[in-house]
């Protein structure tokens, strides 16, 4: 047997007799207890391993998110687009065809189209929008070669806009101004919210209208809500006439007002304004309506907000903001106008018409009809639009009424065209002649100042002979005739005379009594004669 002492736990020594051997394990069971310090730096190691366990965990927990980050797409800009401008469109051109036109090319997103302009010979402008990544020249180059129903659409590149949010007058941030556009604005929400059926339940009986008015703001816009807090006015009016301060106000009637600001009143209007401009394209302080701006390249364009007073406009007056109040609310009448449909009575005053009992449309049915019933000979007759042939009138007729029918809708559609027209209240209409319009009543004269009879005399110092006998007021005579012809106000560019008039007739040698001549000029001729030439009879 070997004995123990040969056998060596190391295995980098070269025997086993010379390394430093460890301490030969005790059988299981038997071992010694650790010592307090080989206990603690194994404790210490337990941790250090949990603690690196964790960070390993929490490193591939953040790698993990950002590949997710990484992987997931980001979102598109969809507010950067680029546009062209169309500026000739025809009215025969509808937008179907221009976007038939620009599918064509790629990044097309949308066409929109203005409503046309009676001034401009009801031609209509036009905005193409594509994606930001196009090649927006190459695409507004090929538009420029191409004619739409021979028109040419005159295609330029739509600039971006430079600055979209813009400062309305300084003045507007002051209290009193303020409570005035929440007044206003709060009437607009409530009538374009009723206009398009907005906040209203679809079980919601009907009211009456008269007496809908009656009240305040009622609406369930959240907007609205708690709206009349902010347009009761409060004031120390009794505190005032105890001190006498409104007989000094009195005294002076334009008083200098120091502009106050309320942020209550700014974070209450600033929901509206942003209310009008983003569900019903209203830009408040511009009064200014943006129609079909969904389809527009930029879908929230312009819109303008409260300036502020700096410098010499810091000083305003009490007519200042009365006059802006005023002059702002009549730019707002426009929105606050309700327009309502007139009734089938009164659209059938100014000719409504039924399709099925308008006797025009069964007369261009007739007139249709017989257009597209051609007789070839006898007892053969012939539909031009399909080419096929019958034995009498009475089958093409049926005929044309079973295989066509969408000619004769045509008809009716142009019926129901009229009638939609008759019910627009914006319908388009001649501008009124000027004949047809009232004449304004004639100015009342003056008084003029009555002047003695001494006094009345020629502006231009002509004294006629002839007066009006028995007034002494003597008149100018514009020509000279017989006696029973009457003189009128004299000229100031005709030829002055201070002569007596001449003889009414003068005769000739001929017999005969003519009309005189015109009087000449009563200024001598200028003569012009040469001081060195010698006198007349010294010749010599």
């Amino acid at each position: 047997m070997r004995k123990k002492s040969d056998y060596s736990y190391e295995t980098d020594s070269d025997t086993g007799s010379e390394s430093d051997s460890d301490p030969e394990p005790a059988p299981p069971g038997l071992e010694d207890d650790p010592s307090p310090a080989d206990a603690e730096t194994e404790k210490m190691e337990k941790e250090q391993i949990a603690d690196n366990v964790i960070d390993n965990k929490e490193k591939e927990a953040a790698e993990e998110k950002e590949r997710e980050e990484i992987a997931e797409p980001k979102p598109r800009p969809l507010h950067k687009t680029n546009s062209i401008f169309l500026r000739n469109l025809a009215p025969t051109i509808t937008k179907q065809e221009v976007e038939a036109m620009c599918r064509r090319y790629p990044g097309f997103k949308r066409v929109a189209l203005q409503d046309p302009q009676p001034e401009r010979r009801f031609f209509r402008r036009g905005w193409v929008t594509f994606s930001k990544d196009c090649n927006i020249k190459d695409v507004c180059w090929s538009l420029n070669n191409i004619r739409l129903r021979d028109c040419e659409l005159g295609a330029t590149l739509n600039r971006e806009l430079k600055q979209r949010i813009r400062a309305a007058n300084g003045i507007t941030v002051h209290k009193q101004v303020m409570r005035n556009d929440i007044k206003m604005a709060a009437k607009i929400i409530q009538i374009l919210d009723k206009k398009y059926k907005l906040w209203e339940d679809v079980g919601e009986e009907k009211k009456d209208e008269e007496k809908e008015q009656q009240f305040g703001f009622l609406s369930k816009n959240p907007v609205l809500k708690n709206i009349t807090d902010y347009l009761v006015e409060e004031g120390s009016f009794e505190e005032d006439e105890l001190i006498g301060e409104q007989d000094e106000e009195k005294k002076d009637s334009n008083p200098e007002v120091t502009v106050e600001k309320d942020d209550s009143l700014a974070q209450a209007l600033d929901r509206m304004v942003i209310y009008l401009r983003l569900v019903h394209s209203i830009d408040y302080y511009s009064a200014n309506e943006y129609p079909n701006e969904d389809e527009m390249p930029h879908r929230c364009g312009i819109m303008h907000a409260r300036g502020t007073l700096t410098g010499s406009s810091a000083k305003i007056t009490q007519n200042d903001v009365n006059e802006w109040i005023s002059n702002f609310d009549k730019k707002l009448k426009q929105f606050l106008e309700v327009t309502q449909q007139i009734t089938d009575t009164e659209a059938t005053q100014l000719g409504k018409k039924n399709p099925d009992v308008y006797p025009l449309f069964k007369k261009k049915v007739e007139k249709f009809v017989q257009s597209n019933t051609q007789e070839l000979s006898k007892d053969k007759w012939l539909c031009p639009l399909s080419g096929k042939k019958f034995k009498g009138p009475d089958f093409v007729r049926k005929h044309i009424f079973n295989k066509h029918q969408e000619k004769i809708e045509e008809v009716k559609q142009e019926v129901k065209f009229f009638n939609n027209y008759l019910l627009d209240p914006k319908r388009p209409s001649l501008p009124e002649h000027p004949s047809s319009r009232p004449k304004p009543p004639p100015p009342a004269p003056s008084p003029q100042p009555q002047v003695p009879m001494a006094q009345r005399t020629d502006p231009y110092g002509y004294t006629s002979p002839v007066t009006m006998g028995g007034y002494g007021m003597s008149r100018p005579q514009m020509f000279a005739g017989n006696g029973n012809m009457g003189a009128a106000y004299q000229s100031p560019f005709q030829v002055r005379d201070s002569r007596p008039a001449p003889d009414p007739f003068r005769r000739t040698n001929f017999g005969g009594a003519t009309r005189p001549y015109r009087r000449s000029d009563p200024r001598q001729l200028i003569q012009y004669t040469d001081l060195d030439a010698p006198e007349e009879g010294d010749i010599f």
